[in-house]
């Protein structure tokens, strides 16, 4: 399924799965769809390794928490999804040193809380983990104080190139 790319979402400086001045950070780049769902593009290290060549579960878990849990700023830029539960599966290895995807979108929305779904796949449509979550939704300014944490830690990551579509499983 080819998607059109709607907006770039900013990055932060030191979160794990999207910090950009985190040495073990996976600097996942993310980006909504116009069938509001967010894309995250990344690449994993040895930093990140379980098992050799294989992403570890917990990286996996947390790139699926953060994907799925950002779509709800697709409609409200100072809401952030805390996360009440997660089940994920892990179908097949996650691999390191390849571009991969995360995708999420809701799949329902109440009004304190949240459900979302999201996957990895590689760049051959292969899924390679699927997770269903639950969150709670919270105002930014009640996660984080003062004007610092957005004009400082949450920024906006030029690409060099920016993307126009995604192709994504179905």
């Amino acid at each position: 399924m080819r998607l059109k790319v709607t907006k770039k979402q900013n990055n932060s400086s030191m979160c794990f799965v999207c910090g950009m001045d985190n040495q073990a950070s996976l600097r996942t780049k993310y980006y909504e769809l116009e069938n509001k769902s967010i894309l995250g593009l990344f690449q994993g290290g040895e930093v990140h390794q379980s098992y050799p060549e294989r992403m570890h579960g917990g990286i996996i878990t947390a790139l699926l928490d953060e994907t799925i849990g950002r779509a709800i700023q697709i409609d409200d830029i100072n809401t952030f999804g805390v996360t009440v539960e997660l089940t994920v599966k892990y179908l097949k290895p996650v691999p390191l040193d390849e571009t991969l995807y995360c995708v999420g979108k809701i799949t329902d929305s109440r009004k304190i809380l949240f459900y979302g779904e999201g996957y990895i796949s590689n760049t051959k449509g292969e899924i390679l983990a699927r997770c269903n979550a639950k969150y709670m939704k919270q105002d930014v300014n009640k996660i984080v104080s003062g004007d610092h944490f957005i004009k400082e830690q949450w920024i906006y990551v030029a690409d060099d190139i920016s993307p126009e579509f995604f192709e994504l499983p179905e």
